[in-house]
Protein backbone atom coordinates (compact mmCIF):
# COMPACT_ATOMS: atom_id res chain seq x y z
CA UNK A 1 0.00 0.00 0.00
CA UNK A 2 0.94 3.72 -0.80
CA UNK A 3 0.58 6.30 1.79
CA UNK A 4 2.14 10.03 1.72
CA UNK A 5 5.85 8.87 0.14
CA UNK A 6 6.59 5.30 1.34
CA UNK A 7 5.14 2.38 -0.30
CA UNK A 8 4.87 0.35 2.83
CA UNK A 9 5.51 -3.36 2.97
CA UNK A 10 2.99 -4.04 5.13
CA UNK A 11 2.14 -7.57 7.36
CA UNK A 12 -1.34 -7.78 9.18
CA UNK A 13 -2.69 -10.31 11.96
CA UNK A 14 -6.04 -10.56 13.79
CA UNK A 15 -8.73 -8.47 13.86
CA UNK A 16 -11.31 -6.88 16.73
CA UNK A 17 -11.90 -4.05 18.50
CA UNK A 18 -9.55 -3.89 20.32
CA UNK A 19 -6.62 -1.25 20.48
CA UNK A 20 -4.33 -2.11 17.47
CA UNK A 21 -0.63 -2.57 18.18
CA UNK A 22 1.79 -0.85 15.61
CA UNK A 23 5.36 -3.18 15.37
CA UNK A 24 8.57 -1.25 14.16
CA UNK A 25 11.42 -3.15 13.38
CA UNK A 26 14.79 -2.72 13.87
CA UNK A 27 18.50 -2.91 11.39
CA UNK A 28 19.59 -4.79 9.83
CA UNK A 29 16.05 -7.35 9.96
CA UNK A 30 12.87 -6.72 8.25
CA UNK A 31 9.12 -6.79 9.93
CA UNK A 32 9.86 -10.72 9.83
CA UNK A 33 11.50 -9.74 13.53
CA UNK A 34 7.73 -10.17 14.80
CA UNK A 35 6.63 -13.48 13.26
CA UNK A 36 6.98 -15.50 16.58
CA UNK A 37 5.11 -12.54 18.60
CA UNK A 38 2.79 -11.06 16.90
CA UNK A 39 0.20 -13.95 16.63
CA UNK A 40 0.26 -13.16 20.49
CA UNK A 41 -0.96 -10.17 20.27
CA UNK A 42 -3.43 -10.14 17.72
CA UNK A 43 -6.51 -11.44 20.11
CA UNK A 44 -9.00 -9.15 19.79
CA UNK A 45 -7.07 -6.53 17.92
CA UNK A 46 -4.82 -5.79 14.91
CA UNK A 47 -1.35 -6.12 14.88
CA UNK A 48 0.41 -4.06 11.91
CA UNK A 49 4.44 -4.83 11.06
CA UNK A 50 5.00 -2.36 8.83
CA UNK A 51 8.91 -2.73 6.72
CA UNK A 52 10.50 0.99 7.53
CA UNK A 53 10.37 3.48 5.28
CA UNK A 54 13.04 2.85 2.45
CA UNK A 55 13.93 -0.81 4.44
CA UNK A 56 13.08 -4.57 3.06
CA UNK A 57 9.84 -4.00 0.96
CA UNK A 58 9.04 -0.84 1.87
CA UNK A 59 10.22 1.91 -0.84
CA UNK A 60 11.16 5.18 0.23
CA UNK A 61 13.44 8.15 -1.50
CA UNK A 62 14.27 9.83 1.95
CA UNK A 63 14.84 11.98 3.21
CA UNK A 64 15.41 10.18 6.67
CA UNK A 65 14.95 12.19 9.39
CA UNK A 66 13.50 11.14 12.33
CA UNK A 67 10.65 13.92 11.92
CA UNK A 68 10.13 12.57 8.27
CA UNK A 69 10.49 9.01 8.89
CA UNK A 70 7.62 9.01 11.84
CA UNK A 71 5.06 11.57 9.40
CA UNK A 72 5.02 8.41 6.93
CA UNK A 73 4.31 6.06 10.25
CA UNK A 74 1.48 8.81 11.29
CA UNK A 75 0.24 8.47 7.60
CA UNK A 76 -0.18 5.26 7.51
CA UNK A 77 -1.56 5.31 10.99
CA UNK A 78 -3.86 7.49 9.64
CA UNK A 79 -5.24 5.47 6.20
CA UNK A 80 -5.07 2.10 8.41
CA UNK A 81 -6.75 2.63 11.75
CA UNK A 82 -7.23 6.46 12.17
CA UNK A 83 -7.08 6.87 15.79
CA UNK A 84 -4.72 5.72 18.84
CA UNK A 85 -2.45 2.22 18.58
CA UNK A 86 -0.11 0.68 21.06
CA UNK A 87 3.84 1.15 19.92
CA UNK A 88 6.24 -1.72 20.28
CA UNK A 89 9.84 -0.67 18.59
CA UNK A 90 13.03 -2.47 18.37
CA UNK A 91 16.61 -0.70 17.69
CA UNK A 92 15.47 1.68 15.27
CA UNK A 93 12.08 1.07 15.26
CA UNK A 94 12.19 2.17 18.70
CA UNK A 95 14.17 5.01 17.81
CA UNK A 96 10.87 6.08 15.55
CA UNK A 97 8.42 5.27 18.21
CA UNK A 98 9.86 7.75 20.72
CA UNK A 99 9.80 9.98 18.07
CA UNK A 100 6.10 8.88 17.26
CA UNK A 101 5.03 9.45 20.77
CA UNK A 102 6.72 13.13 21.32
CA UNK A 103 5.59 14.16 17.99
CA UNK A 104 2.11 12.54 17.78
CA UNK A 105 0.97 11.67 21.15
CA UNK A 106 -2.72 11.47 19.90
CA UNK A 107 -1.53 8.74 18.10
CA UNK A 108 0.12 6.52 20.73
CA UNK A 109 -1.36 4.80 23.82
CA UNK A 110 0.75 2.57 25.39
CA UNK A 111 4.79 2.55 24.48
CA UNK A 112 7.32 0.47 24.27
CA UNK A 113 10.57 0.43 23.33
CA UNK A 114 12.78 -2.51 23.53
CA UNK A 115 17.17 -1.80 23.10
CA UNK A 116 16.70 1.31 21.50
CA UNK A 117 19.05 4.81 22.81
CA UNK A 118 17.12 7.64 23.43
CA UNK A 119 19.05 10.88 24.55
CA UNK A 120 22.18 9.19 25.42
CA UNK A 121 23.56 6.64 22.30
CA UNK A 122 27.05 4.88 23.91
CA UNK A 123 29.26 5.60 20.81
CA UNK A 124 32.42 4.12 22.29
CA UNK A 125 30.66 0.98 21.69
CA UNK A 126 27.87 1.62 19.27
CA UNK A 127 31.14 2.35 16.49
CA UNK A 128 28.88 1.67 14.11
CA UNK A 129 26.68 4.53 13.96
CA UNK A 130 29.52 6.83 13.49
CA UNK A 131 30.51 4.75 11.03
CA UNK A 132 27.83 4.36 8.70
CA UNK A 133 27.52 8.34 9.05
CA UNK A 134 31.07 8.67 6.93
CA UNK A 135 30.35 9.07 3.26
CA UNK A 136 31.67 6.32 0.64
CA UNK A 137 33.02 4.17 2.92
CA UNK A 138 29.84 2.20 3.90
CA UNK A 139 28.88 1.87 0.66
CA UNK A 140 31.70 0.57 -0.49
CA UNK A 141 32.08 -2.25 2.87
CA UNK A 142 28.54 -3.11 1.45
CA UNK A 143 29.45 -3.97 -1.72
CA UNK A 144 32.43 -5.73 -1.03
CA UNK A 145 31.07 -7.90 2.17
CA UNK A 146 27.54 -8.19 1.31
CA UNK A 147 25.68 -10.98 2.76
CA UNK A 148 28.74 -11.72 4.98
CA UNK A 149 28.35 -7.78 6.71
CA UNK A 150 24.76 -8.38 7.65
CA UNK A 151 25.63 -11.77 8.69
CA UNK A 152 28.28 -10.34 11.03
CA UNK A 153 25.71 -7.49 12.23
CA UNK A 154 23.37 -10.29 13.70
CA UNK A 155 26.49 -12.11 15.21
CA UNK A 156 28.29 -9.58 16.87
CA UNK A 157 25.20 -8.66 19.01
CA UNK A 158 23.33 -12.05 19.68
CA UNK A 159 24.27 -13.25 23.31
CA UNK A 160 21.61 -16.18 22.75
CA UNK A 161 22.28 -19.96 22.78
CA UNK A 162 19.64 -20.72 19.64
CA UNK A 163 20.52 -18.96 16.87
CA UNK A 164 18.78 -17.39 14.26
CA UNK A 165 17.41 -19.44 12.19
CA UNK A 166 18.42 -19.44 8.52
CA UNK A 167 15.46 -18.65 6.80
CA UNK A 168 14.85 -15.49 8.52
CA UNK A 169 18.57 -14.77 8.26
CA UNK A 170 18.86 -15.28 4.28
CA UNK A 171 15.99 -12.93 4.62
CA UNK A 172 17.82 -10.14 6.09
CA UNK A 173 20.69 -10.91 4.44
CA UNK A 174 18.54 -10.56 0.86
CA UNK A 175 17.22 -7.10 2.17
CA UNK A 176 20.13 -5.33 3.13
CA UNK A 177 22.39 -6.23 -0.02
CA UNK A 178 20.12 -4.57 -2.87
CA UNK A 179 21.73 -1.28 -3.14
CA UNK A 180 18.39 0.57 -2.79
CA UNK A 181 17.83 -0.61 0.86
CA UNK A 182 21.98 -0.34 1.67
CA UNK A 183 21.48 3.20 0.61
CA UNK A 184 18.07 4.20 2.42
CA UNK A 185 19.62 2.11 5.51
CA UNK A 186 22.71 4.77 5.78
CA UNK A 187 20.53 7.46 5.40
CA UNK A 188 18.73 6.82 8.48
CA UNK A 189 22.26 7.05 10.04
CA UNK A 190 23.58 9.93 8.31
CA UNK A 191 20.69 12.04 9.39
CA UNK A 192 20.78 10.94 12.95
CA UNK A 193 24.66 11.99 13.06
CA UNK A 194 23.83 15.25 11.45
CA UNK A 195 20.67 15.85 13.91
CA UNK A 196 22.83 14.75 17.14
CA UNK A 197 25.38 17.42 15.55
CA UNK A 198 23.46 20.30 14.95
CA UNK A 199 20.71 20.13 17.86
CA UNK A 200 21.56 22.02 21.21
CA UNK A 201 20.03 20.80 24.56
CA UNK A 202 17.63 18.29 24.88
CA UNK A 203 16.15 18.73 21.67
CA UNK A 204 13.68 15.73 21.15
CA UNK A 205 10.11 16.58 22.47
CA UNK A 206 8.95 15.26 25.18
CA UNK A 207 7.64 11.30 24.82
CA UNK A 208 4.07 10.70 25.85
CA UNK A 209 2.32 7.92 26.35
CA UNK A 210 -0.54 6.46 29.44
CA UNK A 211 2.13 3.68 30.08
CA UNK A 212 5.22 2.90 28.85
CA UNK A 213 7.99 0.10 29.07
CA UNK A 214 12.00 -0.32 28.49
CA UNK A 215 12.30 -4.10 27.30
CA UNK A 216 16.27 -4.92 27.15
CA UNK A 217 18.04 -7.54 26.36
CA UNK A 218 20.28 -7.72 29.03
CA UNK A 219 24.12 -8.72 27.69
CA UNK A 220 23.22 -6.68 24.49
CA UNK A 221 27.17 -5.20 23.88
CA UNK A 222 26.30 -2.60 21.84
CA UNK A 223 23.46 -0.57 23.81
CA UNK A 224 24.81 -1.99 27.35
CA UNK A 225 21.97 -1.92 30.06
CA UNK A 226 23.21 1.64 31.28
CA UNK A 227 21.72 2.95 28.20
CA UNK A 228 18.45 1.01 28.66
CA UNK A 229 18.59 2.54 32.53
CA UNK A 230 19.24 6.14 30.96
CA UNK A 231 15.99 5.81 28.55
CA UNK A 232 14.03 4.55 32.02
CA UNK A 233 15.30 8.06 33.62
CA UNK A 234 14.26 10.36 30.94
CA UNK A 235 11.31 8.80 29.92
CA UNK A 236 9.98 9.78 33.12
CA UNK A 237 8.17 8.40 36.59
CA UNK A 238 5.80 6.14 35.42
CA UNK A 239 8.26 3.86 32.98
CA UNK A 240 9.32 0.52 34.32
CA UNK A 241 11.95 -1.68 32.80
CA UNK A 242 12.35 -5.48 32.11
CA UNK A 243 15.43 -6.92 31.06
CA UNK A 244 15.90 -10.35 29.60
CA UNK A 245 18.78 -12.36 30.77
CA UNK A 246 20.92 -14.12 28.16
CA UNK A 247 19.62 -11.84 25.75
CA UNK A 248 21.69 -9.56 23.48
CA UNK A 249 20.62 -6.82 21.25
CA UNK A 250 18.18 -8.55 19.06
CA UNK A 251 15.92 -9.70 22.28
CA UNK A 252 13.05 -9.65 19.99
CA UNK A 253 14.08 -12.74 17.93
CA UNK A 254 16.50 -14.01 20.66
CA UNK A 255 13.83 -14.48 23.14
CA UNK A 256 10.70 -14.14 21.37
CA UNK A 257 8.68 -16.83 23.87
CA UNK A 258 9.73 -14.06 26.63
CA UNK A 259 9.08 -10.50 25.28
CA UNK A 260 5.72 -12.20 23.77
CA UNK A 261 4.98 -13.14 27.75
CA UNK A 262 5.60 -9.48 28.19
CA UNK A 263 3.96 -7.54 25.74
CA UNK A 264 0.91 -9.54 26.48
CA UNK A 265 1.09 -8.57 30.19
CA UNK A 266 1.66 -4.93 29.34
CA UNK A 267 -0.88 -4.27 26.71
CA UNK A 268 -3.76 -6.03 28.55
CA UNK A 269 -6.64 -3.70 29.30
CA UNK A 270 -7.75 -5.37 32.76
CA UNK A 271 -6.79 -2.40 34.41
CA UNK A 272 -7.50 1.46 33.91
CA UNK A 273 -4.56 3.41 32.30
CA UNK A 274 -3.05 6.46 34.44
CA UNK A 275 -1.60 9.56 32.74
CA UNK A 276 2.25 9.68 33.06
CA UNK A 277 3.02 11.84 35.69
CA UNK A 278 5.71 14.74 35.08
CA UNK A 279 7.29 14.51 37.64
CA UNK A 280 11.13 13.06 36.95
CA UNK A 281 12.29 9.96 38.86
CA UNK A 282 16.12 9.65 39.25
CA UNK A 283 15.76 5.13 39.00
CA UNK A 284 13.09 3.75 37.58
CA UNK A 285 12.06 -0.04 39.08
CA UNK A 286 13.39 -2.98 37.19
CA UNK A 287 11.97 -6.21 36.96
CA UNK A 288 13.37 -9.21 35.49
CA UNK A 289 11.57 -11.62 32.36
CA UNK A 290 12.38 -15.22 33.45
CA UNK A 291 13.26 -17.36 29.96
CA UNK A 292 10.51 -19.89 30.13
CA UNK A 293 12.84 -22.46 28.54
CA UNK A 294 16.92 -23.04 27.79
CA UNK A 295 16.39 -21.81 24.02
CA UNK A 296 14.85 -18.79 24.33
CA UNK A 297 17.05 -15.89 26.16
Amino acid sequence: MTVADTRFLLREEGSGDGVPVLLLHGVPETSSVWRDVAPRLATGRRVLAPDLPGLGGSSYAGPYDVPSLVRQLAALLAAEVGGPVDVVGHDWGGSLALGLAGARPDLVRRLCVANAPYRQVPLHRAVHIPFFALPVAPELLFRLGGRRVVDLMLKLAWRAPTPLDAERRSEYQAAYTAPANVSAMLGYYRAAVRGRVRRTGEGAPRVQAQKMLVLWGALDPVLPLLTGESVVRDLGADCVMVTVPGAGHFVVEEAPEVVADVLVDFLADDQPDQPVQPAPRKRAPRKKAVPQSPGSA
